[in-house]
């Protein structure tokens, strides 16, 4: 049965990526938003998750005060519908569960949170914690359900958790000179994909089928793959090193496209811009996707982005960073909507020309025209004052001519926004007025 289902995981991997999805995402502002809640802390540490039903789990870095016991500081779990309401069971400060011998333990959540990952076996959550413990949380409930203490023998310090499409579980330690292990659904020992990794690092991420693990370490500026033909039941090989240069501390599987999405940050060297998220093809073994969090990089030192994970669908992305409590701790990315390119018949245009606006101002759309003498890759994208972009209007290969786009902008607040025109090598860009 495993290979069977291992033969049709790869059917559906090569079919995802050959229809060549696109996903490229605009800031969609703090999530959630802060003039309603602040998050304690103002910091995680890999700890973000979506479960089946969209709600969105954040796992707080230590020393936030919470109310049980009075004044004791929890790195608790809060847990977020998809408006950014709290659910009835958040926080969770305590889980109550079985250990991996049967045995029924509670914990209160102190220190700190070291990262989220859902089991697609069943949607419930996977939870690092301070002291080595891995915990797996009922997502319809809140209620605990599996614990085990130290799963890597020697060190309290975990890299977060991967787990496959067959529940097996995947943990790293931080620290160098320790294995990277295997656990089996019910949190017994599997093996291992290597007996010791070198130079730190904070996350894991698995393939669906086990094959490819994938553990960046920071210090040395490269995230490794490991690979083995048969999945967990090894043995596994260093097969290739990826990111060079790239500080990564979060890392992420979209769950459409396939593509490895990994964060970088201000320690990063070579191409890599700090504050940004790439996507690496598997297949083509290049970068083919990126955003920046314009939003964080208001400090002068650049926070440690650390924690990514993708709605059930991939149409929404949300990221969270370390040690910078005065930004927005994690703020959500949507998947561009896809924006009808009208071309004039019978133009010919005689350069290239970016068109003010009409109407402008202009109460909720807009329409903008441009003209191109080449065919060429050309992007239209609209950004706010802040220098963020808020929407990709067009993104696509043009043949020459004169086009029209319509930009509706209901979701956006009053402003001056500025529309920039990239084709065959021209850059033009204008400004324009939103007044509600």
């Amino acid at each position: 049965m495993r290979k069977l289902s291992l033969l049709l995981l790869l059917l559906v991997l090569v079919l995802s990526v050959s229809l060549g999805q696109s996903y490229k995402y605009g800031y969609a502002g703090p999530f959630p938003d802060t003039a309603k809640f602040k998050l304690p802390g103002g910091v995680v540490n890999g700890g973000i998750a979506i479960d089946p039903a969209g709600k969105v789990w954040i796992q707080t870095y230590g020393g936030a005060t919470d109310s049980f016991p009075s004044g004791y500081k929890t790195g608790a779990i809060y847990v977020f519908d998809k408006n950014g309401n709290q659910v009835s069971f958040s926080p969770i400060l305590k889980l109550t569960g079985k250990t991996e011998l049967g045995v029924t333990v509670t914990d209160t959540l102190d220190g700190s949170g070291y990262g989220l990952k859902v089991d697609p076996t069943d949607g419930n959550i996977l939870s690092v914690k301070w002291s080595s413990r891995l915990w797996k949380i009922d997502y319809k409930t809140g209620n605990g359900i599996r614990r085990i203490q130290t799963p890597i023998v020697g060190t309290t310090s975990l890299a977060g958790a991967g787990v496959d499409q067959f529940g097996e579980i995947f943990l790293a330690p931080v620290l160098p000179g320790f294995p990277v292990i295997i656990l089996n659904p019910d949190f017994t020992p599997a093996g291992n994909v290597t007996p010791v990794i070198g130079d730190y690092g904070r996350s894991i991420e698995v393939s669906a089928d086990g094959n490819d693990v994938y553990t960046p370490r920071f210090g040395i500026l490269k995230t490794y793959i490991f690979h083995s033909d048969n999945g967990s039941l090894g043995p596994y090989a260093l097969k290739d090193s990826i990111f060079l240069g790239g500080s990564v501390e979060s890392i992420a599987i979209h769950p459409k496209t396939k593509y490895v999405w990994a964060s970088t940050d201000r320690r990063s060297t070579g191409p890599w811009t700090p504050n940004s998220y790439y996507a690496y093809d598997p297949v083509t073994k290049a970068v083919v996707d990126s955003f920046n969090v314009a939003v964080w990089d208001k400090s002068s030192t650049g926070p440690l982005p650390r924690g990514i994970a993708f709605s059930p669908t991939g149409d929404t992305v949300f990221v969270g960073h370390f040690d910078v409590a005065t930004l927005p701790p994690v703020v959500m990315f949507i998947k561009n909507k896809t924006v009808n390119v009208d071309r004039e018949e019978g133009q010919v245009p005689d350069g290239y020309t970016l068109s003010q606006n009409y109407p402008n101002p202009f109460n909720p759309s807009t329409q903008i025209r441009f003209t191109i003498t080449e065919t060429a890759t050309t992007t239209l994208k609209v950004y706010d004052m802040m220098g963020r972009e808020v929407a990709t209007l067009v993104n696509e290969a043009l043949a020459p001519g004169a086009y029209n786009v319509k930009f509706d902008a209901k979701s956006l607040s009053s402003g001056t926004y500025v529309y920039v025109l990239t084709s065959g090598g021209n850059r033009l860009m204008n400004k324009m007025l939103l007044l509600k």
